[in-house]
C-alpha cells in the first residue's frame, strides 16, 4: 500500500520516513530543503509498506514550486492513506493543513509529532478529544526517539480500502459561504468532470502514473511548473467523485487568477459569480474568508483540546539567548565558522601529501608498463592527474567541510544562520534562506548552485546562485592556501577571502540594483536543538558528496587525459600563444595559459599544472610575489568549472547561465589587473 506523508515542513516528516526505510531521504532542520519528493519501501508489522515523503507545504495553496508538487501529488490520488505529521508544539498553526486535508474525505491520520517539545512548553494535549472532534485516528509520537512510528502506520493500514464519509467536525463556513459554495458544487456536478474542471489541475494525472520530480521552467513562471511523470504505479482506486465536489468548489473559490483562467467561460463566470456573492456579502475577497474561518476554527479547537501550563525551561533556551542575540549572536556567529574552517584546513593538510604521494607512485608504475605507448601513457597520466586533484585536494577539504555542515544542520544551528543573515541579505534584495547556497558555496559550488531551488523566484535563484560561485569553493582555497599561503604567508592569504566578501557584497548591491525587486518576507521555522545522529550526518554528506562524484569527477577524469594528450602532441604552444593577449595584460608568464583551461575543468587543476607549466616546483622561483596574487585572484574569481555551469544551466537556464560566465570573466580581469597596479607599487 502507498502512504503519503504530508506536513508543514520542519514537522519531521522525513524522520519518520528514515525510521522505516533507513535510507533515500534527506532529514533536515532548516525549512524548504526538500525540494524533491522522496519514496521508498519499509515493512511495518509484516507488512511492507510503500511512503512518499512530500515536500514539505503550509496549505494546499501553494506559494512555492515544491508546494505546487506536493499539492499536485495529493491530488493525483495514486495513494491509499495520507499521513498528516503535525508539530505538536505548534499545534494551532499546523491544524489548518489537516482541516484542508479533511475536506477531501479520504483515509487520513494525523500523526502528532514532537510531543515532547509540546510538553517543554507546557503543552497538555487532549489527543481522545482532538481524534473524536477531527474525526480521524490521532497518534502520539517522537520520531527523532522512534516512539508511536509504528502505532502510527498500524492506523494507517487499518484505514486501507476505506474511503472517510463526510468527517465530523468539518469546518462550516458562515451560512452565506456555505450556501454559495453547495450552489457551485452542484454546479460542478451538472456539468461533470470535464477538461476545463480538470485544466485546474485537480484531477490524477495519466491513469496508473504518479509524479516523481517537480521540474520548473526557466521562464520564472513558477505556477507552470509541472510534476513530471516518469515512472508507473499500481493505480489505486477512488471514490468515483474524487477530489469531492464540495473540495472543487473550495479551491476553486480560492485560485490564483492563472488558475481561474483555463476554465471554460461557462465554469470561470460560474466560479465569478460565487467570489462576487462572498465578497458582496461578507465584505471580504473569497480566500480571506475562507483561510479566515479556517484559523478561528483551529483557534477554537486548540483552546477545547489543549491546557496550558508553566513551560520548563533548559538549556536551549539559554543557549538561543546567546546564539540569536542582537549584537552577541553575529559574534558566536563569526566564531563558529571561523573555527569551522580551522578544522577544516587542518583535517585536510593531514590527508593531502599522503594521498598525492600514492598517486604520483602510481603514475611512475604507470609510466613503466606503457613506455611502449607514450600515447596511451599521455592520456593516463592525465586522467590519474585529474582523479589524483578530486583524491588529493578536493575530497581532503571538501568532506570534513560536508560533515562539519551536515553537523550544524542537524544541530538546528543552520536555521538561526538563515534567522541572523535575513537582514543582511535584504540588503542584497534576498533573504536568510539565500544564506545556505552561499555558505554551500565554499565546500562545493555544484550543491550550492543546486542549493537554490529552496528559493521560490527566478531572480532569487540567479541571484543566490551567482553569489554562491563567487565565494572561494574547496578547490579555489586549495590555489589560495598552496600559492598564497605557502609562499607569501597567511595573512595574504586572509586578505584575499576578505577582499572575496567586499567582492560578494558589492556583486550582490549591484545586481539588485540591476536586477530590482521586493525582497519577500521570511517565513521559516527555527526547530529546537537536536542531538545529531551519526547515521543520519553521514547520509546527508553521501547525498551532498554525490553531487560532486557524479557531476564533476567524470568530467575531471575525462577532460585531464584530454588535455594530458594536448601537451603530449605538443599544441600547448599554440594554446598558450593565443592566450598571450590575456597572460600579457595581467603580466603573468605565458606558460601558465594552458593551466587556465586545466582551471576550466577544475580550479585545483591550475596548481597542479603550474608546475608542469613553469618546468619547477618552486612557483616563487619562477613568478614574482605579485605575478603568483594575480594569478590566485583571476583562479578565484574567473570563469566556474564545468561542473558547476553545468548545474547553472540546470537551476537558471543558458542565457543566465552565458550572462553570470561573462560577468564573472570580466570581474577576474578587472580585479586583477587593479591589483597587478597596485602590487607594483607595494611590492
Amino acid at each position: 500500500m502507498r502512504i503519503l506523508l504530508i506536513g508543514q515542513p520542519n514537522s519531521g516528516k522525513s524522520t519518520l520516513f528514515n525510521a522505516v526505510v533507513g535510507y533515500r531521504s534527506l532529514t533536515s532542520n532548516f525549512g524548504g530543503t526538500t525540494v524533491e519528493y522522496t519514496r521508498g519501501r519499509g515493512r511495518v508489522g509484516g507488512e511492507v509498506v510503500e511512503l512518499v515523503d512530500l515536500p514539505g507545504l503550509y496549505s494546499l495553496h501553494p506559494a512555492s514550486p515544491a508546494e505546487d508538487c506536493s499539492r499536485q501529488l495529493i491530488l493525483a490520488g495514486d495513494w491509499e492513506v495520507l499521513v498528516n505529521v503535525v508539530d505538536a508544539s505548534q499545534l494551532a498553526r499546523s491544524l489548518e493543513l489537516t482541516l484542508e486535508l479533511k475536506d477531501l474525505e479520504a483515509p487520513l491520520v494525523v500523526c502528532l509529532n514532537m510531543m515532547d517539545e509540546a510538553s517543554r512548553k507546557g503543552m497538555v494535549i487532549d489527543v481522545p478529544a482532538l481524534a473524536e472532534t477531527l474525526g480521524v485516528p490521532v497518534v502520539e509520537t517522537i520520531a527523532a526517539r522512534g516512539q508511536g512510528i509504528v502505532e502510527t502506520f498500524r492506523a494507517a493500514i487499518q484505514l486501507r480500502g476505506g474511503w472517510a464519509s463526510p468527517p465530523t467536525g468539518a469546518v462550516l463556513y458562515a451560512p452565506e459561504v456555505e450556501a454559495t459554495v453547495r450552489e457551485l458544487a452542484q454546479a460542478l456536478g451538472a456539468g461533470g468532470r470535464a477538461a476545463d474542471v480538470s485544466a485546474f489541475d485537480v484531477f490524477p494525472p495519466r491513469a496508473g502514473q504518479v509524479g516523481r520530480h517537480c521540474a520548473e521552467d526557466h521562464s520564472g513562471n513558477a505556477a507552470a511548473a509541472p510534476c513530471v511523470v516518469t515512472e508507473p504505479a499500481v493505480k489505486v482506486e477512488h471514490s468515483a467523485s474524487f477530489p469531492n465536489l464540495r473540495f472543487q468548489a473550495l479551491q476553486l473559490l480560492q485560485s490564483d487568477p492563472q488558475r481561474t483562467g483555463q476554465l471554460s467561460a461557462a465554469t470561470a463566470l460560474a466560479v465569478e459569480r460565487a467570489q462576487s456573492e462572498i465578497t458582496r456579502r461578507l465584505g471580504q475577497p473569497t480566500d480571506v474568508v475562507l483561510s479566515s474561518a479556517r484559523h478561528a476554527a483551529c483557534l477554537n479547537l486548540f483552546e477545547r483540546v489543549v491546557r496550558l501550563t508553566r513551560p520548563r525551561g533548559d538549556w536551549r533556551d539559554r543557549v538561543d539567548g546567546l546564539l540569536m542575540h542582537p549584537f552577541w549572536g553575529y559574534v558566536f556567529l563569526a566564531l563558529i565558522f571561523l573555527g569551522f574552517f580551522r578544522l577544516v584546513f587542518d583535517l585536510g593538510k593531514l590527508g593531502e601529501a599522503h594521498i598525492l604521494g600514492a598517486f604520483q607512485l602510481l603514475i611512475s608504475q604507470a609510466g613503466q608498463l606503457l613506455s611502449p605507448h607514450p600515447t596511451a601513457f599521455a592520456a593516463v597520466k592525465g586522467a590519474l592527474l585529474g582523479t589524483a586533484g578530486a583524491f588529493a585536494i578536493v575530497l581532503p577539504y571538501l568532506l570534513p567541510f560536508l560533515i562539519g555542515l551536515s553537523i550544524l544542520e542537524d544541530v538546528g544551528y543552520l536555521a538561526r544562520v538563515g534567522y541572523l543573515m535575513d537582514a543582511v541579505m535584504h540588503r542584497v534584495g534576498l533573504h536568510g534562506t539565500a544564506t545556505i547556497p552561499v555558505l554551500l558555496g565554499y565546500g562545493c559550488s555544484v550543491p550550492a548552485v543546486m542549493a537554490t531551488r529552496i528559493l521560490t523566484s527566478r531572480r532569487d535563484r540567479f541571484v543566490a546562485a551567482f553569489l554562491a560561485v563567487l565565494v572561494p569553493c574547496s578547490a579555489r582555497m586549495t590555489v589560495i592556501m598552496a600559492l598564497v599561503g605557502f609562499y607569501l604567508g597567511a595573512y595574504w592569504a586572509l586578505a584575499i577571502y576578505v577582499l572575496n566578501l567586499i567582492v560578494v557584497a558589492l556583486a550582490g548591491n549591484v545586481l539588485a540594483r540591476i536586477w530590482p525587486e521586493i525582497a519577500p518576507g521570511m517565513l521559516m521555522e527555527v526547530p529546537p536543538y537536536h542531538r545529531p545522529t551519526l547515521r543520519v550526518v553521514l547520509l546527508k554528506t553521501w547525498w551532498r558528496l554525490r553531487e560532486f562524484v557524479v557531476v564533476a569527477l567524470p568530467l575531471l577524469v575525462v577532460g585531464s587525459a584530454v588535455l594530458g594528450l594536448v601537451e603530449f602532441l605538443g599544441w600547448q604552444a599554440l594554446i598558450n600563444a593565443a592566450l598571450s593577449p590575456l597572460t600579457t595584460a595581467l603580466g603573468l608568464p605565458t606558460a601558465v595559459g594552458l593551466t587556465l583551461i586545466f582551471g576550466v575543468l577544475r580550479k585545483e587543476l591550475s596548481l597542479l599544472m603550474l608546475a608542469q607549466a613553469l618546468g619547477t616546483t618552486n612557483i616563487h622561483s619562477a613568478m614574482t610575489s605579485a605575478e603568483i596574487i594575480t594569478f590566485t585572484l583571476f583562479v578565484t574569481f574567473y570563469l566556474p568549472c564545468l561542473a558547476t555551469l553545468a548545474s547553472l544551466v540546470r537551476e537558471v537556464g543558458r542565457k543566465l547561465t552565458a550572462v553570470a560566465a561573462t560577468a564573472l570573466l570580466v570581474l577576474a580581469v578587472v580585479l586583477s589587473l587593479l591589483a597587478r597596479g597596485l602590487l607594483r607599487l607595494v611590492m
